[in-house]
């Protein structure tokens, strides 16, 4: 029996979650990745907005117009997945987001994304068969 497997976000940490998952078949199902805003990125998903969003949702970004990255990019690339090397060390976030579509692309993650999904909630703690609590997420989607 496959294993299923939820993740939580499509920012760097979840897109690679998932990419990991999508390369080892036999033991997992294809992954769900639920993402609250409309794309990937994460916190590199920028949005001039503010107040709500069409679905009353509060908006939140934590970037800014002309954010630029405190780390180089040969610190902040997946080992298997480099930065074009043309781009200069410190990018602005416009490159880190064209970098994560690229890589959700490449490694045909996309379809396995749901996007404007809302935040799932833990609503209770079970037994695993390892005798390790796992926790059940809901999400009303």
């Amino acid at each position: 029996m496959l294993r299923r497997v939820a993740v939580v976000g499509a920012g760097p940490a979840g897109l690679c979650a998932a990419r990991h998952i999508l390369s080892r078949p036999g033991g997992f199902a294809p992954p769900v990745v639920f993402e609250l805003s409309d794309d990937v990125g994460g916190t590199w998903c920028y949005d001039e907005r503010v107040g709500t969003d069409d679905n009353g949702r509060p908006v939140h970004s934590s970037m800014y117009r002309n954010l630029r990255t405190n780390l180089p990019k040969e610190v902040m690339m997946f080992p298997d997945f480099p930065f074009d090397p043309q781009l200069s060390s410190f990018l602005p976030h416009q490159e880190i987001q064209r970098y994560l579509e690229s890589y959700c692309q490449n490694h045909r993650i996309r379809p396995h994304i749901r996007v404007s999904r809302p935040r799932l909630t833990t609503e209770s703690t079970v037994q695993s068969f390892q005798s390790k609590p796992l926790q059940v997420l809901l999400c009303h989607v």
